[in-house]
């Protein structure tokens, strides 16, 4: 009985021991569940927006928002900087490098539907830095970064 009750003890003992201290990471599906504005964009190398800021080269940023908060198929809505409001479906790459937006309605122009962005560096649940992989044709065709806040 003794040994019973003193190794029932140091079983216990050490499920808790090695469960103290430990937390999961959230994956970065559940991370970036949130809805993002910009914070600051860069088209090129030339930043052109800075929120808060006076004398942005494109203010028209403070309408940019990255909602991906619906948990409805991960589903999507993306404002532009022409307050156009497109929604679709959201996936993070199984390498966990490159978030994907498709089946974007209405259809984007100079797309398919579908929008891809590699993310700079991991995904904070106050920050997520993207960089679209193809030019935006409503930006002259730029290559932009993106800083996003939640706030």
């Amino acid at each position: 009985m003794k040994k019973y009750l003193l190794f029932s003890i140091i079983l216990i003992s050490s499920v808790f021991v090695s469960s103290c201290g430990k937390s999961n990471p959230k994956p970065i599906s559940e991370v970036i569940r949130k809805v993002w504005t910009a914070n600051t964009v860069k088209e090129n190398a030339t930043t052109v927006y800075t929120k808060g800021a006076t004398g942005n080269i494109k203010d028209s940023y403070s309408y940019f928002k990255l909602d991906l908060s619906s948990t409805a198929q991960q589903t999507v809505r993306l404002t532009t900087i022409d307050q156009t409001t497109f929604v679709g479906n959201w996936t993070i790459s199984s390498d966990n490098s490159k978030l994907t937006l498709t089946n974007l309605q209405p259809v984007p122009t100079g797309t398919t539907g579908t929008i891809e962005f590699t993310f700079d560096g991991a995904p904070t649940e106050t920050q997520l830095n993207l960089t679209r992989t193809s030019p935006d044709a409503k930006t002259g065709n730029t290559t932009n970064k993106y800083q996003l806040v939640n706030p």
